[in-house]
């Protein structure tokens, strides 16, 4: 049996305010946020200064494992790799 991950707005009502729109979330093309060198929320460049190198989606998901990381999670969802940012209330989704 393989499990499939729950879509981005089952994720959102888990997690997010209850008005959380799924559309309003940023949506980033992981291989053209790491052509460019950036994304929305700088997420790769902060990730990178951690050490975590981003080449694909399963490394965004690499910040979970890190114990004194409390501003990012990470999850994966049927779309792709959501971001949320504690501090800011904001998510992204990383997509392939």
């Amino acid at each position: 049996m393989i499990d499939t991950p729950e879509g981005l707005d089952a994720l959102l009502r888990r997690f997010a305010c209850q008005d959380a729109e799924p559309s309003a979330v940023p949506r980033v093309s992981l291989a053209a946020a790491l052509a460019r060198g950036s994304d929305p929320l700088d997420i790769i460049a902060y990730l990178t200064g951690l050490g975590i190198a981003v080449r694909t989606l399963d490394d965004l998901l690499k910040i979970n494992g890190d114990p004194d990381e409390e501003e990012l999670h990470s999850f994966r969802v049927a779309e792709g790799v959501a971001i949320s940012v504690a501090s800011q209330g904001e998510w992204l989704l990383f997509t392939p």
